[in-house]
């Protein structure tokens, strides 16, 4: 149980007898001392009493369609590949006797990184007759909206205490891909490829919704723009 916990609960008169007992003050009240037996003190505990549930639907589907069936023939195969998620909830209670949050389609400084209802990953991928591959790829993230400014109980009153419109929303984003592999013969393999083509900048918010070392966004997006790739394996 995290010294924070303990100490703001016993303030705000929750749940008094579990958590004002870690709270131990020197002989004088003072919350701070100088020795642990003078007192002023936090007591942190190693208590797993939070609770979460999370439910959600992934959707696959994979097809390989030859171009000859299409009267294309001598050109090789093309193959499509889907991978997505919908999250219905993701739930969290905190501590017994606490309200219980849904963090699905949300952000912030209570749940945590871009948690979006739908994300998915498409891909085609054309198969050549020549050794060589070539595919597009379609990431695709959904919008979220800030943690605090949902009227679930245990977010709103959690962090900020107002609505806060200017970090409100983090859009829906897409990045393409473009990659390549060339098998030069049994020994060697070429691959190369340019991540996120279009250069999209990830969107930006407050540091202290983000987190303190974040680049005022989050990992979840690239955060290095376009980026281009090169490599080669050999077998021996």
């Amino acid at each position: 149980m995290p010294l924070a916990t303990s100490y703001t609960n016993c303030l705000n008169g929750v749940d008094t007898a579990t958590f004002c007992p870690n709270v131990v003050r020197t002989p004088a009240g003072n919350l701070f001392g100088t020795t642990i037996a003078g007192g002023g003190y936090v007591i942190g505990t190693n208590q797993n009493i939070a609770a979460t549930e999370a439910s959600g639907i992934d959707f696959q589907g994979d097809y390989r369609l030859a171009l000859e069936d299409i009267g294309v023939s001598g050109m090789g195969s093309v193959s499509f590949h889907f991978n997505g998620t919908y999250q219905v909830t993701n739930k969290t209670q905190t501590l017994p006797g606490q309200p219980t949050y849904d963090c699905a389609g949300l952000f912030g400084p209570t749940c945590g990184s871009v948690d979006p209802k739908w994300r998915h990953i498409f891909s085609v991928t054309w198969n050549t007759p020549w050794n060589i591959l070539a595919r597009l790829q379609w990431r695709y993230i959904g919008e979220s909206t800030l943690d605090n400014n949902s009227n679930q109980p245990g977010l709103f009153e959690g962090f900020l205490g107002v609505v806060d419109p200017v970090d409100a929303k983090l859009p829906q984003i897409s990045y393409l891909d473009l990659s390549g592999a060339w098998r030069v013969n049994q020994t060697l393999t070429v691959r190369a490829g340019v991540n996120n083509i279009l250069d999209q900048d990830p969107p930006l918010m407050d540091q202290t919704i983000a987190g303190t070392g974040e680049p005022n966004t989050y990992p979840t997006y690239d955060l290095l723009g376009r980026s281009i790739f090169i490599s080669a394996t050999a077998k021996f």
